[in-house]
């Protein structure tokens, strides 16, 4: 089994924070009290704060391929089941409570940034995955990022087992995964139509499969070094010539990975804290928006005016978040794991 990685850890927290936040200053009338006071904050997390999407993105794309890095073709439906099974239950249950809270709190709120009440056709989309492909509306803030991890994960799982079942070896593997990056680097990425397929996101994906190759390979392989430093510069290449700030992450998170994914070492509390925290944040990426729309409606309610106040109701909105996502994941997370195991 792979070790646990403390780093890995910290980045998925730190990642997860910063998207509840970019959510909380960016969905109604709440977050807009913290441009007075602090609006360098402000323009920072409501313009950038969804690039933390990369960090998770790399990680996911490193973890993926670590798994399947045996000489053997993977069990690619078990796999493509087994991550579905993951991502669903939780995700499902969210997108309902989040309808049933909009539901009851919209003559409060009746906001354009809230969810427009959801469809049959909406549903079944969701279930599937496959809303952004249809042009359905998301029920929820994340759930893009749902439906694009689940499309990497089968892009590189039915990649590794096809080539691996015509009897190519791991090093194919690697320049097809590299190629893939840099086709997405300078081609697919730039398109923004695109962001709803798999290819535009796999300039980071791509990163982490490929560096995972580069720190796993049994050999110590130098050529999948290069080809890792090879994705990574032409990233930085490519994200400066045709500005991505979005590609330059990538390529930092990919860095700092590659550095020391196993050599950080926190004290032992502060290691376990990230630990909890970390297990619970797809609970706060699928959740937030729930205390989210509540917040912003009892502030409506108030007829909210100061913006001292706003900033206060706005940090303990964060802190519910938080709260309420570690419920939620030793409720609903916790109990499905151990309901599929069996």
């Amino acid at each position: 089994m792979t070790e646990r990685s403390h780093l890995m850890d910290g980045l998925r927290v730190l990642a997860a924070h910063l998207i509840v936040l970019h959510h909380l200053v960016t969905n109604g009338p709440l977050g807009q009290t913290l441009q007075p006071l602090w609006p360098g904050l402000f323009q920072l997390l409501h313009d950038h704060g969804r690039y933390a999407t990369q960090v998770f993105l790399v990680m996911a794309g490193y973890l993926s391929a670590v798994a399947l890095l045996g000489p053997q073709p993977p069990s690619v439906v078990r796999n493509i089941g087994k991550r579905y099974a993951r991502l669903m239950p939780a995700y499902l249950l969210a997108i309902l409570m989040v309808a049933l809270v909009v539901t009851c709190l919209r003559p409060w709120i009746n906001q354009d940034w809230l969810t427009e009440p959801p469809t049959l056709q909406q549903w079944l989309s969701h279930a599937l995955l496959i809303q952004s492909l249809i042009d359905q509306p998301a029920m929820t803030v994340g759930a893009w990022y749902v439906a694009i991890d689940f499309q990497l994960f089968v892009v590189l799982n039915v990649l590794v087992w096809g080539l691996l079942r015509l009897g190519f070896k791991q090093g194919s593997v690697l320049i097809s995964l590299a190629v893939l990056c840099l086709a997405s680097q300078w081609v697919f990425n730039r398109n923004p139509d695109g962001d709803v397929w798999a290819l535009y996101f796999f300039e980071s994906y791509g990163l982490g499969a490929v560096l995972a190759y580069a720190m796993h390979d049994p050999r110590g392989n130098v050529p999948a070094r290069g080809v890792l430093l090879l994705c990574m510069c032409s990233a930085v290449v490519a994200g400066l010539i045709y500005p991505r700030p979005r590609l330059l992450i990538s390529v930092a998170v990919c860095a700092l990975l590659w550095w020391g994914v196993y050599r950080w070492r926190p004290p032992a509390a502060l290691s376990r804290w990230l630990q909890r925290q970390s297990d619970a944040s797809y609970s706060l990426f699928v959740t937030h928006f729930i205390p989210l729309v509540v917040a912003n409606a009892v502030w409506i309610s108030w007829d909210g005016q100061s913006t001292a106040w706003g900033v206060v109701w706005l940090l303990v909105t964060w802190g519910v978040c938080v709260g309420w996502s570690v419920i939620f994941y030793h409720s609903v997370e916790t109990l499905t794991r151990k309901a599929w195991r069996h």
